[in-house]
């Protein structure tokens, strides 16, 4: 179970460097058009017809940003001052590529505003698009300034600021890295089933044919320590093309039962990406090891697309696909090769006045046997929700629950059927921002897993305390 890194539920870092590709700023700018439209709607100047606006902000939220550019620039003598008018032209022109033309409604908007931190966080996009990334720090370190921003907000206005700062000195690459310690307890480090003793009716037809019998899943609970290294360096290609190349490594290292328990992994990942606007896509390659008690286990090497839109409301939508082979390398093992092909779709929006994100994500997919293991292909698919809060510029807390069903097509060995199990975790955690790039964060996991096979019903509780240090 893992915590839910920015990644998993927003647009990378790397997807920071286009400014229109900004999604988790236009969280903020959802909460704006929605105050703006509480707050000046009924202020509206008579001479603008309320169902036009409400058309080009129907536009907008579509993705046809220059439609709405044209409806409401002939309009502009009219409608300039009126804050709803104003700020549909102004995201209208900076979604349609008129980044200098969003400056200027935008600074009509602020004469008025200053604090709508929406309208500054799209005024630093313009400056950036522009190419004057000095004024794109200001105003990005002005949003900095302001209170209770989500911890994802803020994370992504730090790298926006990070990316103006190297554009001003006329580099098109930027790395970004992190070192994580931890420490943490698992009330059950093998996934064991806790039952003392367990009988298993065996399968007459396996070959060879599995006779009845019992099994003692022996449960372990014990404390352990990780560490956590990675980064990216993300460079710049051209207006629209980007290339990036990654690296993670993980380890555990469990206090008292390390036999057949501590581990690591190293991972690495390249590719391009490719902004369309208000969209992106990044498409590319990754390989990995995981090595069990100093001893390479398992290889695996994949290829995978992702492709994320940003409405104008702020929320997001994704889409995703993969395939990821896994080769185990030793002859008592070699069974378990799988090729997994998986598709996930996503759904993001800011919520409570913009403090807060929600996001729903749907997975599916199918784990090929590919080394024949006897419980065959498996299928699996489900849903997972989080929400993230902001309390204040210092402390945020999320929670994340999923549920994974999965059916096997093979016959299992031990029970001479075919398996079913349903995975269920939950997590709780804060994030405490100590300063600049370094957070703590604890986090409470639980996972419990059902299945018709008795041997493979688990419960497990995970607590654990991070140390992140970003770069």
């Amino acid at each position: 179970m893992h915590p839910p890194r920015v990644e998993r539920f927003q647009w990378r870092k790397s997807e920071m460097k286009h400014p229109r590709t900004g999604p988790r700023i236009q969280l903020a700018r959802s909460v704006v058009a929605a105050m703006v439209t509480a707050l000046f709607s009924t202020l509206a100047m008579a001479e603008i017809d309320q169902g036009l606006l409400e058309k080009a902000d129907a536009l907008i939220k579509g993705g046809q940003a220059d439609q709405a550019y044209q409806l409401l620039e002939p309009l502009e003598l009219q409608g300039a001052g009126d804050l709803v008018f104003d700020y549909l032209l102004g995201t209208a022109a900076l979604e349609s590529n008129r980044p200098s033309k969003a400056t200027f409604i935008y600074e009509r908007i602020l004469a008025v505003a200053p604090d709508y931190i929406g309208v500054r966080a799209d005024m630093g996009r313009a400056y950036f698009a522009l190419g004057d990334f000095g004024r794109a720090k200001v105003e990005f370190e002005t949003v900095l300034s302001f209170q209770n921003l989500p911890q994802d907000l803020r994370g992504t206005v730090e790298q926006y600021v990070k990316a103006a700062e190297a554009r001003t000195q006329n580099k098109r690459t930027v790395v970004n890295t992190y070192v994580e310690l931890g420490f943490g307890r698992d009330s059950n480090i093998g996934s064991s089933n806790n039952s003392s003793t367990l009988n298993y009716p065996g399968n007459a037809t396996a070959t060879p044919p599995v006779a009845a019998g019992t099994y003692n899943p022996d449960l372990k609970a014990d404390n352990y320590a990780t560490l956590g290294l990675g980064g990216e360096v993300n460079h710049q290609l051209s207006d629209r093309w980007g290339a990036y190349l990654g690296g993670d490594y993980r380890g555990r290292a469990y206090q008292n039962y390390c036999d057949n328990t501590c581990n690591w992994t190293l991972d690495m990942r390249t590719g391009l990406s490719y902004s369309g606007g208000a969209w992106l896509v990044r498409a590319g390659v990754s390989g990995g090891t995981y090595n069990l008690n100093q001893v390479a286990y398992r290889d695996s090497v994949g290829l995978n697309v992702d492709w994320r839109l940003a409405l104008a409301n702020g929320s997001q939508l994704s889409l995703g696909a993969s395939t990821m082979r896994a080769a185990y390398l030793s002859s008592s093992t070699v069974a378990q090769n799988t090729q997994t092909n998986s598709l996930s779709a996503g759904w993001l929006i800011p919520v409570a006045d913009g403090s807060a994100i929600f996001s729903l994500s749907l997975s599916g997919g199918a784990e090929v046997a590919t080394g024949g293991r006897a419980d065959g292909n498996k299928d699996f698919l489900g849903p997972r929700l989080l929400f993230q809060k902001s309390f204040n510029e210092k402390l945020g807390g999320y929670v994340t629950v999923g549920v994974t069903s999965a059916k096997y097509a093979g016959t299992n060995d031990l029970y001479g059927i075919k398996r079913e199990e349903t995975t269920s975790d939950l997590a709780l955690g804060l994030t405490w921002t100590l300063g600049k790039g370094v957070a703590l964060r604890p986090q409470l996991a639980v996972v419990s897993n059902r299945s018709n096979a008795e041997l493979y019903t688990y419960d497990k509780t995970d607590f654990s305390l991070n140390l992140r240090l970003d770069y």
